[in-house]
């Protein structure tokens, strides 16, 4: 269970830094997602409008999610560790901590239940009916910029933790920073 905390973390740590060091970035390609939900759930959209919008959306979460992962790579190489390195020291990492790594879809688990089940619940019951689409539109296009960029940064916070050995306290790895 400490490592399983040490690892999520470090993740969640480096996350808020690049985060805040990228926020154009974030914030810029969460704009899409963030408009299309809340158009989606709070008006009623023809359904091949719905479907494109969606594509659109996926398409632009695939870019940040692909620019985060080249962030980390860049700031990795900027400290000696390419590519096929940072490979290899990920697989490693995970080899010496499974436990840690395959825990780490609990505690999104657990995020998935604070940020998403409790907010929907609360919405359906303590919003009067003819307020909910608003009120839902309004939480899904804040998750945008917030919970779903910031658990793609966690994602790869966790990969680039193992890869750094923050985590792996019997293998002397260098710190990136």
């Amino acid at each position: 269970m400490k490592q399983t905390l040490a690892l999520s973390n470090a993740a969640l740590a480096w996350a808020a830094r690049t985060y805040a060091r990228h926020l154009p970035l974030v914030l810029g390609l969460s704009i899409v997602p963030t408009v299309q939900r809340f158009l989606v759930v709070r008006y009623d959209m023809d359904a091949a409008v719905a479907v494109t919008s969606e594509v659109l959306v996926t398409l632009v979460r695939l870019l940040l999610l692909a620019l985060i992962i080249r962030i980390m790579l860049r700031e990795l190489a900027a400290s000696g560790i390419g590519r096929h390195e940072a490979w290899s020291r990920l697989k490693a990492g995970i080899d010496a901590r499974p436990i840690a790594f395959w825990s780490q879809w609990a505690v999104l688990a657990v995020a998935f239940v604070v940020f998403d089940v409790i907010p929907n619940a609360v919405i359906a019951l303590a919003v009067p009916a003819a307020d909910r689409d608003m009120v839902s539109a309004i939480v899904v296009a804040v998750k945008n910029p917030t919970v779903i960029a910031f658990t793609f940064l966690w994602l790869v916070g966790i990969a680039r933790t193992l890869i750094v050995g923050a985590v792996r306290d019997d293998v002397a790895a260098p710190s990136v920073a």
